[in-house]
């Protein structure tokens, strides 16, 4: 029996360490506003179906955090401001969402649709540089059943920010991105003319 009472003394102190170090763990801090990426209600009408996938990004871009590179190259998180989830798959969805109703539908790969064409993308830049808000994306269409590249391009937008007031930032930077799928939008509705 005294075995038993060192195991079971051993395991309450070993559980009231760990309790004590986890304690001690500074809270995460709570943004003061999330923002969302929304597709413009009159967007493109698709003439064939179309597989979106999530853009590919650097980490430091795809996360929640809003992030601000100076003219030296350091990046910073801009405080108190967040995107209400990972900024690639919002993205990915207001894409979704941006293709009027009428004409072909555009898809999630999750959704196991099989679609005539996929648009693969990835942002090179999106945040905030020198001042601006930036989105700068890559992207490229591919025929699904072939594999074959049926055309690449990129969209740049970026827009001064006017105050160094984070919302300010942030609202600039909402407002970019959502011009941002419009031009992917635009560029992936324009597949059969191949422009």
């Amino acid at each position: 029996m005294p075995d038993l009472n060192i195991t079971a003394l051993a395991g309450l102190m070993g559980a009231l360490t760990l309790s004590a170090c986890v304690s001690v763990l500074p809270e995460p801090a709570t943004p003061d506003a999330l923002y969302r990426i929304q597709a413009q209600a009159d967007g493109p009408v698709l003439s064939a179906g179309l597989t979106i996938r999530e853009p590919e990004a650097p980490r430091v871009f795809s996360g929640a955090a809003m992030v601000s590179e100076d003219a030296s190259g350091a990046l910073r998180l801009v405080p108190g401001v967040e995107w209400a989830g990972p900024a690639t798959r919002q993205f990915q969805l207001a894409l979704v969402d941006s293709f009027a109703q009428a004409g072909e539908s555009a898809v999630l790969p999750e959704s196991g649709v099989a679609t005539r064409y996929e648009l693969s993308s990835r942002f090179k830049t999106f945040g905030f540089m020198d001042g601006d808000a930036v989105c700068d994306i890559s992207l490229t269409l591919i025929e699904t059943a072939s594999r074959a590249r049926v055309k690449s391009g990129n969209v740049r937008l970026s827009e001064p920010v006017l105050e160094r007031n984070a919302s300010v930032r942030a609202q600039t930077l909402k407002t970019v991105a959502e011009q941002c799928v419009a031009g992917v939008s635009a560029f992936a509705a324009s597949i059969e003319s191949g422009s």
